[in-house]
C-alpha cells in the first residue's frame, strides 16, 4: 500500500538531484565572450569560446565542417546566442559538467523560440526606438526599447521553413528579412529613412486616436504600433478581447480586420468586416461593414457600410452607408446614405441622403435630400430636397424644395414648396411652383406643387413668389407676388400680380387685386374720397384705394335714424378725356341709433365720372340694392323705388346716387 508513495518520493528525488545541474547549463550559457572573426575557420572560433568561458566542445561525428570559413563580431554576447549566431539553427548542443555537447537539430525544434536583436539607422548607426517588430502570420510583436533592443517571442507550427518578420518605424522604410523557424537567434537590422519629400503636415491615415474617446481608450503602445505599420492590415476570422490592449491580437489590434469580434469591456481594431458587439465600445481605425452594436459606443475611422447600434453615440469619421442607431447622439463626418436615428441629436458633416430622426436636434453641413423630423431644431446647410419636421425651428441655409413643418420658425434661401409654420415662415429667395425636372422625394410631381407659406404671425419671401401666403398676422413679398396673400391682418409685396386679402394691403406697384379696409399702392395708386348722398341716406362718404383698375371702399353713411356702414371694391375705365366710369361692389350694414343691427344689403352702383380738376371730380349714377332685412325696415327710406319685396324680409330695388370726388 506504500508502494505508489515511495514512486512519487523517488521522482521528486531525482528532479531534486537533476535541477541544481540544470540551472548550472543555463548559468554557464549565459557567459558573456567576445571577439572579432574575420575568415576564422569554425574549429578556431569554437576555441576562443573555450578560451573566454571555460567551456569544452564535445561531439559524434562531423554535425559541421570544421574548416568553414566564418566572419562575425560579437561584443559581450552570452554564449547560447554566438552559437545561434555562429551555426543558423542547425546544431542543437547541451551542457554536462562544463561540455557543450553539439549535434545535429534535425527534427528537434524548439516549440517556442525568440527573437532578439537591435535595430539601427543605416544612415547614422544610431539606436532606433520604439520601432515595431512583428511577425505577419500570427501577428506577434514587439517595440525596441532605448538602446534599440527588442525581444520577440515566437511559437514554431513547423509548417514553413522560414519566417518573415518587419521591422517598422514612421519616417523609414519598412524592412523585411527572413530566419529558420525553431531556433532562438539574435539579429542586427539596418533601416533606412524614407525618402525626402516636400515638407507638409504629416498625417497619420486614421484619426481616431485623435478623437476624445479614442486619445482616453487606446494606449499609448497601440498609437504607437499604427503610426509604425499604419499601412499593413492581416483578415482574421475571429477576435476576443477585454480592452483594446489586452486581447487576442495584442498589440497588433490595430492591424487587423475581423470577421468577427467579440469585445467584453473594449476593443481595438483596423476594421470589422463582419459583425462585431461589445459590452462597452467598439473603436475601429479604419472601415466598418455589416454589424456593430455596443452598450456605450462605436468609433470608426473610416466608412460605415450597414448598421451602427450604440447605447450612448456612434461616430465614424468618413461616410455611413446604413444606419446609426443610439441613445444621444449619431455623427457622421462625412456623406449619410441612409438613417441617423437617436434620442438627441444628429450630425452629418457632410449631405444627408435618406432621413434624420432625433429627439432634439439635426445638423449637417451639406444638403439634405429625404427628411429631417426632430423635436427642436433641424438645420441644413446646403439645400433641401425634402421634408422638415420640429417642434421649433427649420433652417435651410440655400434653397428648399419640399416641405417644412414647424412649430415656430421656417427659414429657407429659396422656398419651392410648402412652409407651415406656427408663428414665422422666412424665404431669403423666391417662393415659387417646382420648377425641377425631378419629382420630389415625398412623391408630389414635377410642377405641381405650389410655393406656399402657412403661419400664425409672419411670413416672408425676399425674392418673387409664384403661390401662397396664409397667415393671422402679416404676410411680406419684397419682390414680385404671382398668386394669393390672405391674412388677418395685413399684407405688404414689391409688385404684386395676383391677389391681396387683409385689413391692409401694401404694394410698390400692383397689376392684381387687393381686398380689405385699406389698399396702399405706392406707384400710380389710386385713392378718392366721395362725398355723395343716396336714395339709402342723405349723407354718405367712402374712400377708395388701390389702383384704379381694382380699389377697395370704406364706405358709411347716415339717415334720419339708419347708420350704415359697409367695405366693397370697384375699378375705374377711362373714356375719353375727362370722362370716366366706374363700378362698384359694396356690402353694407345698417344700424338703428343705438347700434343696433338691423340687416344688410348688397349694392351695385355704376357712376358716370367728369374730372373738373386734379383734386375735384364729379359723379352721378343708378344704383341697384339688394337687402335681407327681418325687421322690414326697407320701406321707410326708400319706399316708393321701383323693386321687389318677399315675406322672409328680402327686396329689391332701384336707386341712385351722385356726389362729388376729392384727390
Amino acid at each position: 500500500m506504500f508502494k505508489p508513495c515511495s514512486k512519487l518520493l523517488r521522482n521528486c528525488l531525482f528532479l531534486m538531484l537533476l535541477w541544481p545541474s540544470g540551472l548550472m547549463a543555463q548559468q554557464q550559457l549565459q557567459q558573456a565572450v567576445s571577439f572579432r572573426a574575420v575568415q576564422w575557420p569554425v574549429d578556431s572560433v569554437l576555441s576562443k569560446i573555450t578560451a573566454q568561458s571555460g567551456l569544452n566542445f564535445s561531439y559524434a561525428g562531423r554535425p559541421f565542417r570544421g574548416d568553414s570559413l566564418v566572419t562575425m563580431s560579437v561584443q559581450r554576447k552570452p554564449v547560447r546566442q554566438v552559437l545561434d549566431q555562429l551555426f543558423q539553427g542547425r546544431i542543437r548542443y547541451s551542457v554536462v559538467d562544463g561540455h557543450i555537447i553539439l549535434h545535429a537539430a534535425e527534427g528537434n525544434r524548439e516549440r517556442f523560440y525568440v527573437i532578439s536583436g537591435y535595430v539601427r539607422d543605416k544612415s547614422s548607426g544610431q539606436s532606433v526606438v520604439n520601432a515595431s517588430i512583428y511577425e505577419r502570420t500570427d501577428l506577434m510583436s514587439a517595440f525596441t526599447n532605448q538602446e534599440g533592443y527588442f525581444h520577440l517571442r515566437l511559437k514554431d507550427k513547423g509548417r514553413h521553413p522560414s519566417v518573415e518578420i518587419t521591422v517598422s518605424k514612421e519616417f523609414y522604410m519598412d524592412t523585411a528579412l527572413y530566419v529558420i523557424p525553431g531556433y532562438d537567434r539574435e539579429i542586427s537590422v539596418a533601416i533606412s529613412p524614407a525618402m525626402p519629400v516636400q515638407l507638409r503636415e504629416f498625417t497619420v491615415s486614421d484619426n481616431v486616436d485623435k478623437t476624445w474617446a479614442g486619445s482616453r481608450l487606446i494606449g499609448d503602445a497601440l498609437r504607437r504600433q499604427t503610426r509604425n505599420i499604419g499601412r499593413f492590415l492581416a483578415n482574421k476570422p475571429v477576435q476576443t478581447s477585454f480592452l483594446p490592449s489586452l486581447g487576442t491580437h495584442g498589440k497588433m489590434a490595430g492591424t487587423v480586420v475581423n470577421k468577427f469580434s467579440l469585445n467584453l469591456i473594449g476593443g481595438y481594431s483596423a476594421g470589422v468586416d463582419g459583425v462585431e458587439i461589445a459590452g462597452g465600445y467598439n473603436i475601429n481605425k479604419k472601415d466598418a461593414q455589416y454589424a456593430q452594436v455596443a452598450g456605450i459606443f462605436n468609433l470608426v475611422g473610416g466608412a460605415v457600410r450597414g448598421v451602427q447600434v450604440a447605447g450612448l453615440f456612434n461616430r465614424n469619421i468618413e461616410s455611413v452607408l446604413g444606419a446609426q442607431i443610439s441613445g444621444i447622439s449619431n455623427v457622421a463626418d462625412g456623406k449619410l446614405r441612409g438613417a441617423q436615428i437617436t434620442g438627441l441629436f444628429n450630425r452629418a458633416k457632410d449631405s444627408v441622403y435618406g432621413l434624420q430622426i432625433a429627439g432634439l436636434y439635426n445638423r449637417t453641413r451639406g444638403n439634405v435630400i429625404g427628411g429631417q423630423v426632430s423635436g427642436l431644431l433641424n438645420h441644413s446647410g446646403g439645400y433641401l430636397n425634402g421634408l422638415q419636421i420640429s417642434g421649433l425651428i427649420n433652417r435651410v441655409a440655400g434653397n428648399a424644395t419640399g416641405l417644412q413643418i414647424t412649430g415656430l420658425i421656417n427659414y429657407a434661401a429659396e422656398m419651392k414648396g410648402i412652409q407651415v409654420a406656427g408663428l414665422i415662415n422666412h424665404a431669403a429667395g423666391s417662393l415659387a411652383i417646382v420648377e425641377e425636372t425631378r419629382p420630389l422625394p415625398f412623391g408630389v410631381p414635377t410642377g405641381a406643387a405650389p410655393g406656399i407659406q402657412i403661419s400664425g404671425l409672419f411670413n416672408q419671401h425676399r425674392g418673387s413668389g409664384r403661390g401662397l401666403q396664409i397667415t393671422g398676422g402679416w404676410n411680406h413679398a419684397r419682390d414680385t407676388m404671382r398668386g394669393l396673400q390672405l391674412s388677418l391682418f395685413g399684407n405688404s409685396v414689391g409688385y404684386n400680380r395676383g391677389l391681396q386679402f387683409g385689413l391692409v394691403n401694401i404694394a410698390d406697384s400692383s397689376d392684381g387685386a387687393a381686398i380689405g379696409l385699406i389698399t396702399i399702392v405706392k406707384k400710380r395708386g389710386y385713392y378718392k374720397l366721395d362725398a355723395f348722398a343716396s336714395d339709402m341716406a342723405p349723407v354718405n362718404l367712402q374712400f377708395k384705394s388701390g389702383r384704379k383698375g381694382f380699389y377697395s371702399i370704406l364706405t358709411g353713411g347716415k339717415g334720419s335714424d339708419l347708420h350704415f356702414l359697409g367695405m366693397g371694391f370697384g375699378a375705374d375705365y377711362t373714356l375719353k378725356g375727362s370722362l370716366s366710369i366706374s363700378a362698384d361692389i359694396v356690402q353694407v350694414n345698417y344700424f338703428d341709433n343705438n347700434w343696433k343691427t338691423l340687416g344688410q344689403a348688397w349694392r351695385l352702383s355704376p357712376s358716370l365720372r367728369m374730372k373738373v380738376s386734379n383734386w375735384f371730380t364729379v359723379f352721378g349714377g343708378p344704383a341697384f340694392t339688394f337687402a335681407d332685412d327681418n325687421n322690414k325696415i326697407v320701406n321707410r327710406p326708400w319706399k316708393g323705388y321701383p323693386g321687389f319685396s318677399s315675406d322672409q324680409g328680402r327686396s329689391g330695388w332701384l336707386g341712385w346716387q351722385g356726389g362729388i370726388s376729392f384727390f
